[in-house]
């Protein structure tokens, strides 16, 4: 079965699987600021509050594991529709919420729905472009939607001030409900092979146990996790350490935040660039190195008694660097050698990352005492895993030049 010819340029790919993309990030950064207030608003502990968005990173990874394989059967569009409808009233919920147990039921909601977004937008990638064409379409997303976690946060905290932390969720109400419309109207469907794949559980199954039988898939799956999972750390620790810990604004803190944001544009550039002349290992190797410097730097001075702004931010700047180059080279490799099943692919190594992301809040919980240390040694102890599967799990597969 032939998929709809698509009838756009690059450019207007770019943007759209951009936005579509971004879901993740809005419905993740725009509240950011708010969370401190939360706790107050509901009197509820540090941990509690986190939990809104440990929940939503654990609804986000296991609802990867429908989302990748319904595209593959029935096609992109019909999903993205789905997804992006109860994103819309899962965030109407959580506008109203009056307990935090409810908001936790509500931010799971809207997981189910917008993890369409970045499952189902690679996808789409993988449908357009071949393996080496994808890293740097990725690439070039990243970049783009570098604007999403630096704009959403500054937004928040203006929202916060203005009126209070539940304006976010009326904005992420009507993000839904803008990129529902512009789906509905404008998408056409890309998916050549929709229809072809099984989606009964055995299929699923043996779908999902062919991609783990697969070396490479696991190799650059699990560095894609990791690494995530660091960047993870800034964005669950990062209000709490900023505004609580050194007394950031809440105004400001979407500023601060944009400052990693920075190095997360950096980094795609550089792995779009680097994409045309090295190969994906050996330019998640520079990314492997930049993870180690800047979270070995920021643990450093957080250990040595080193409290202030720059000694997160300049060092979490870094370390975002590395991650941006890390993420399309990973996740382009990891989906490349299963077009039939891209959505699969996709959803196994989003689901990866979600799990790590739960982990990675519930760890800098865990470890948050007042200071800067628990989140410094969290995000280095993230860094330092990674660099272990990159230097005996990814070096090998490459080495290797097959699964």
């Amino acid at each position: 079965m032939s998929s709809v010819s698509p009838p756009r340029s690059r450019a207007v790919w770019l943007l759209y699987l951009t936005v579509l993309v971004a879901t993740g990030p809005v419905a993740i950064d725009l509240y950011l600021p708010s969370l401190p207030a939360m706790t107050r608003a509901f009197s509820a502990s540090v941990a509690e509050v986190q939990t809104t968005l440990s929940i939503f990173m654990i609804g986000f990874a296991a609802s990867q594991l429908i989302a990748g394989p319904l595209s593959d059967r029935f096609g992109r569009r019909p999903v993205i529709v789905g997804g992006m409808l109860l994103f819309f009233v899962a965030s109407v919920l959580c506008r109203f919420a009056p307990t935090i147990e409810l908001l936790i039921v509500g931010r799971l909601f809207q997981a189910l729905g917008a993890c369409v977004g970045p499952v189902v937008g690679r996808a789409i990638v993988r449908d357009l472009y071949a393996p080496d064409k994808a890293v740097g379409m990725l690439a070039a997303m990243g970049t783009a939607m570098a604007a999403a976690p630096a704009l959403a946060p500054i937004l928040g905290g203006w929202l916060l001030e203005i009126f209070d932390w539940r304006a976010p969720f009326a904005g992420m109400a009507i993000f839904a409900a803008l990129l529902l419309g512009v789906t509905v109207l404008t998408l056409p469907e890309t998916n050549a092979y929709r229809g072809e794949t099984p989606i009964s559980a055995r299929g699923i199954a043996r779908n999902f146990a062919t991609l783990l039988g697969h070396r490479t898939f696991r190799a650059y799956a699990a560095l894609l996790a990791l690494s995530f999972g660091g960047i993870f750390c800034f964005v669950s620790g990062s209000s709490f350490v900023l505004i609580e810990v050194l007394g950031l604004a809440p105004a400001d803190f979407g500023f601060a935040f944009a400052c990693v944001v920075a190095g997360l544009a950096l980094g795609s550039t550089l792995a779009g660039r680097l994409a045309k002349s090295l190969r994906p290992h050996e330019i998640a190797g520079f990314g492997i190195a930049l993870l180690m410097m800047g979270s070995g730097a920021m643990a450093g001075l957080a250990w040595a008694g080193v409290a202030n702004v720059a000694a997160i931010l300049a060092p979490m700047a870094a370390f975002a660097v590395g991650v941006a180059m890390i993420m399309p080279t990973a996740m382009a490799a990891s989906i490349g050698p299963f077009p039939r099943i891209a959505g699969a692919a996709s959803s196994l190594a989003g689901f990866a990352q979600g799990v790590t992301a739960a982990s990675a809040g519930w760890i800098v919980a865990a470890l948050h005492d007042g200071t800067t240390r628990g989140f410094a040694t969290a995000l280095f102890g993230f860094a330092a895993a990674a660099a272990l599967v990159y230097a005996f799990q990814v070096r090998a597969v490459s080495g290797a030049g097959r699964s």
